[in-house]
């Protein structure tokens, strides 16, 4: 297996196609020079190096080469539009140039390479990313998990099955139906299934139920497509209603009249097709995120009303540019593509919640042949994931900033070798498929999580 801690080299040649500025002498728009072959990433602090080759084209006059660049000169812009000291030099008699710079920061950096007299001008995007920050592999003698949580006391739930840090003894939740949908906050541990909500208390060693509710026929819960979850309240989106659970004061599971949340001409979205998602914007708001036909997103409110089920608010939706491509307790990530040339590429944007609505936090280009991978939505909160699919040089995830701004990249300890289908990351975790029928899991580091 080929397992990457270090996905990248110190120092790397990266050949790199570039999107090419202006008219060239011929009074054309040159092509972009480049052989493409590797992935603009470097770690952060090594020595980024590439090779940059002109846009060189046919005389005017006839099929003979026009003549090579004399001098080269390259300008580096950090994801905060700050300047970086950078350095550039001809090579292999002006048919090259080579650029180098130290990135200080993680995230996107602007390059700008400058050929005179002809050659045109190649700029293009290069990805810095941190080392991996978090702990070593959990191995699990269990198929890849699709839904994985944690409790406070270590008690891992995959898809349905508890495995106890104690003892490592397990407990199954799954019924005859297949797993139920788990939520867990803390040492609480939601599960919906069977025509049931059960809610568990983890004490190391075992799950103790704590209350259970055998749903109505007008509380019944039918494909699950979102949840948020506190230790008393359980919110559930299906495919036809938002419903909200409580856990009593007496200690019963209730549940309130489920509201009806889905746009007339909703349209399914994601990888697996998901009707909808949830988004918390407070302690009894939530926003319902579904899409209608057109390119925007669309934030709808709700909140809890006196009678205690969920009331649509009367402000009308709200529209985010692009597709949701993963999801947070409380904030929402979305894709707005591009395909068009001569720079094809993805701006990927992060939502969070502030004052009952979502705002803009953190934006990230993604310029092709970079592939932004958008993540399952159904099983809960998971992050959208960036490969460099013709190098397998890795995986990368955004990082959140501590102050509103560009997002930072993170290493994943990926398993190159892998389909990018069988690997989530979440804000708390990361895990892919193991060898036979295994999950790895890794811990996230808390500071990569702003």
């Amino acid at each position: 297996m080929k397992t990457v801690p270090r996905l990248l080299a110190s120092s790397a040649a990266l050949f790199l196609s570039g999107c090419a500025s202006g008219f060239d002498e011929c009074n054309l728009l040159p092509p972009p020079g480049g052989s493409g072959q590797n992935a603009p990433a470097v770690v952060l602090g090594n020595i980024a190096e590439f090779v940059v080759h002109p846009s060189l084209r046919a005389s005017c006059e006839g099929p003979s080469l026009s003549q090579a660049p004399d001098s080269v000169s390259a300008e580096v812009f950090d994801p905060n539009n700050h300047f970086v000291a950078s350095e550039a030099s001809l090579a292999d008699g002006g048919q090259s140039a080579t650029v180098r710079f130290i990135p200080k920061t993680t995230g996107r950096h602007h390059v700008r390479v400058a050929f005179a007299p002809v050659g045109s001008v190649q700029q293009f995007g290069t990805y810095v990313a941190a080392e991996w920050r978090g702990g070593d592999a959990t191995l699990f003698d269990l198929p890849r998990c699709t839904q994985l949580d944690r409790t406070t006391h270590g008690t891992w739930v995959c898809d349905g099955v508890a495995l106890h840090a104690k003892d490592g003894n397990e407990t199954r939740l799954v019924g005859p139906s297949g797993p139920p949908d788990v939520a867990i906050v803390g040492n609480v541990v939601w599960s919906v299934g069977e025509n049931r909500v059960r809610r568990f208390i983890d004490t190391g060693a075992e799950l103790v139920l704590t209350g259970t509710l055998l749903l109505s026929q007008r509380d019944t819960v039918t494909l699950v497509q979102s949840r948020l979850a506190t230790e008393d309240e359980l919110w559930v989106l299906d495919m036809e209603h938002l419903h909200r659970f409580t856990f009593t004061p007496e200690g019963v599971v209730t549940g309130a009249t489920p509201t009806p949340w889905g746009h007339p001409r909703r349209v399914p979205f994601g990888v697996d097709l998901v009707q909808g998602v949830l988004v918390r914007t407070g302690p009894t708001e939530v926003q319902v995120i579904q899409m209608a036909p057109g390119p925007d997103s669309l934030a709808c409110a709700f909140q809890v009303g006196p009678a205690g089920g969920f009331v649509a608010s009367e402000t009308p939706c709200q529209a985010l540019p692009g597709v949701p491509a993963g999801t947070e307790d409380s904030a929402l990530w979305t894709r707005v593509d591009n395909d068009a040339p001569p720079q094809p590429g993805r701006t990927l944007y992060r939502w969070a919640a502030e004052n009952g609505a979502l705002v803009e936090r953190g934006t990230l280009m993604v310029d092709a042949p970079i592939e932004l991978v958008s993540a399952p939505l159904r099983p809960g909160a998971a992050l959208p994931i960036l490969q460099w699919r013709q190098s397998q040089v890795g995986f990368i995830v955004p990082v959140v900033p501590a102050t509103p701004g560009p997002l930072g990249l993170e290493l994943l300890p990926a398993n190159v070798d892998l389909p990018y289908g069988v690997r989530t990351a979440t804000p708390r975790f990361y895990w892919e498929a193991g060898t036979g029928r295994s999950t790895r899991v890794y811990e996230r580091n808390e500071s990569s999580l702003k």
